[in-house]
């Protein structure tokens, strides 16, 4: 089987805070990890460990090149990923 992802390709920013930020509030994070993701980029990987051949189509920033690594890295087909002169999607998780 083959499959065609065609899905986001995020990078998201994980901010350890004491509570989540209420309207209007300012609040200094613990700290602050980056992760790669989206869900186009999370089935693409789970699809590729089950051991389908997955060809993944979307859009990256000029700062996306980690994800096109991790996707390869993964074994999915990312022929079908175009960079463009903005920045990735990103994603603000608390």
């Amino acid at each position: 089987m083959k499959v065609l992802n065609f899905g986001s390709l995020n990078i998201d920013y994980v901010y350890d805070v004491d509570h989540f930020v209420q309207p209007g509030e300012t609040i200094s994070s613990n700290n602050l990890e980056i992760f790669n993701g989206g869900k186009g980029f999370n089935q693409s990987i789970a699809l590729s460990r089950a051991g389908i051949t997955v060809f993944h189509a979307g859009m990256i920033g000029d700062d996306g090149e980690e994800l096109l690594l991790a996707l390869k890295d993964e074994g999915v087909d990312v022929t079908n990923v175009r960079a463009c002169e903005a920045k990735t999607g990103h994603a603000v998780i608390q």
